[in-house]
């Protein structure tokens, strides 16, 4: 290269606003420009002719920069990636793009082209916090919530602890296999959130109703005051009509009997018809009222909550405990989600809803359900059955269960890959 040609050269390196450095594949700088030289603060001095090891060792402070470039160096790829660089205590960030100075088909030297990024890092940085900021607000507010759903019910509040455990766990197992991408998000901190807040809704619902723990709930207390107020009217009458004492005496073993039928049936697990139409019969039993006229020992209200098949809820209570997926929805459209939070609602509320479209309440349908909320759906189930805490029912074994969840696949309620893989996992599994 003659002196006009490297004149040339000098002067559109040096016009550049970014810096440029040449290394030869020895380690040694054979070429820089003067933005290079201020990019990293230095002097010509400082760089030419020596290595990219000796400068690591004058510059102590920033070994991440160097390292960098011995790498690109010694491993001859190409590399771009923005590093800090420490200035007299101050912090600059740099973008490094390598490429090579080659002859021919020969690569024969690195060109590393540093431009200052300082002010976008800066941005970057400043917008992370802010967004952190707002997870930190969101994270705040969803332990609010969590931890009023554990003042109102205890059980309520383990069972959403335990869907975010057993959710957690399997995402953490699904990620260690290297499949997590596959599924969803690898920042799962969404999905988590709206684990949190899928049964926010249950806030807003009656506690009676909620906690019910059999199915006359507090009903019993009226019924027990009824009874005893008709036995004491019959003991009155066979003292004041002594010719009507054996009438008297059959009123009250009947009264006793229906009574006990009752209180035996309310903590029952299930009730088949037999056992319903001895309830209706046991209704239906006369008892006198303190003014001495007749009513039945039960009200129909009460009849209907005696005569629940299977749980502790009517037909109208359990309609009042499903309206806490749409109170969930009110509630959480009044936080506006932004981002990677946007689809917290959508995946916390539509854990009731099943693959046929019977669920509720949208009666959504395949595609129209996303995956996140399918898994939610499955360990939700999972956990309602297995509870070991719940006021009105026994837990069911983990393998009786998955049978009954495997039953709601094959008819087409639930997605039977999911329900494998989280079989699979075992992280169901306590023991």
């Amino acid at each position: 290269m003659d002196n006009n040609e490297r004149f040339i050269i000098d002067n559109i390196l040096n016009d550049m606003s970014d810096g440029v450095i040449v290394i030869s594949f020895d380690g040694k700088i054979v070429l820089f420009n003067k933005p290079a030289c201020t990019s990293l603060n230095v002097t010509d001095g400082d760089l030419s002719g020596k290595s990219i090891a000796i400068l690591m060792d004058e510059f102590e402070e920033n070994d991440e920069f160097f390292e960098l470039l011995l790498d690109a160096v010694y491993t001859k790829k190409k590399v771009s990636r923005i590093v800090p660089f420490s200035i007299d205590g101050s912090l600059k960030y740099l973008l490094v793009t390598t490429s090579f100075l080659t002859r021919g088909d020969e690569k024969i030297a690195l060109i590393a082209v540093i431009s200052d990024h300082t002010e976008y890092a800066n941005l970057f940085i400043d917008k992370k916090y802010l967004a952190n900021q707002v997870a930190d607000l969101m994270n705040s507010f969803v332990a609010a919530m969590v931890t009023a759903v554990e003042e109102k019910s205890a059980y309520n509040a383990n069972h959403t602890k335990n869907v975010v455990r057993y959710i957690t766990s399997y995402l953490s197992w699904l990620s260690d296999q290297g499949r997590l991408g596959e599924y969803t998000s690898e920042d799962t901190s969404p999905l988590i959130m709206s684990v949190w807040l899928h049964d926010i809704g249950k806030l807003l619902l009656p506690q009676k109703i909620l906690d019910k723990p059999t199915r006359l709930g507090d009903q019993i207390t009226k019924i027990k005051h009824r009874t005893e107020t008709a036995r004491l009217m019959l003991r009155i009458e066979k003292l004041s009509h002594p010719e009507k004492a054996e009438e008297a005496d059959e009123k009250l073993l009947r009264i006793d009997e229906a009574e006990k039928l009752i209180f035996s049936a309310d903590t029952l697990p299930a009730l088949d018809n037999e056992m319903i139409g001895r309830l209706r019969e046991a209704a239906a039993v006369e008892c006198l009222r303190s003014d001495g006229t007749p009513t039945t020992l039960l009200t129909d209200s009460e009849l209907d909550s005696i005569t629940v098949e299977k749980g502790t809820l009517t037909a109208e209570e359990r309609r009042i405990v499903e309206s806490h997926v749409e109170l969930t929805e009110k509630l959480l459209s009044t936080v506006e989600f932004r981002g990677c939070f946007a689809p917290v609602p959508v995946w916390a509320t539509g854990h009731h809803e099943y693959l046929d479209g019977t669920g509720y309440p949208k009666q959504l349908r395949g595609e129209e359900i996303p995956w996140e909320t399918r898994l939610l759906t499955i360990i939700d189930i999972y956990d309602a059955l297995t509870a070991d805490d719940r006021p009105y029912k026994p837990p069911t074994p983990p393998e009786e269960a998955f049978s009954i969840l495997r039953e709601m696949a094959e008819g087409g309620k639930l997605d039977s890959e999911i329900l494998e893989s989280f079989h699979e996992s075992g992280v169901w599994n306590k023991g």
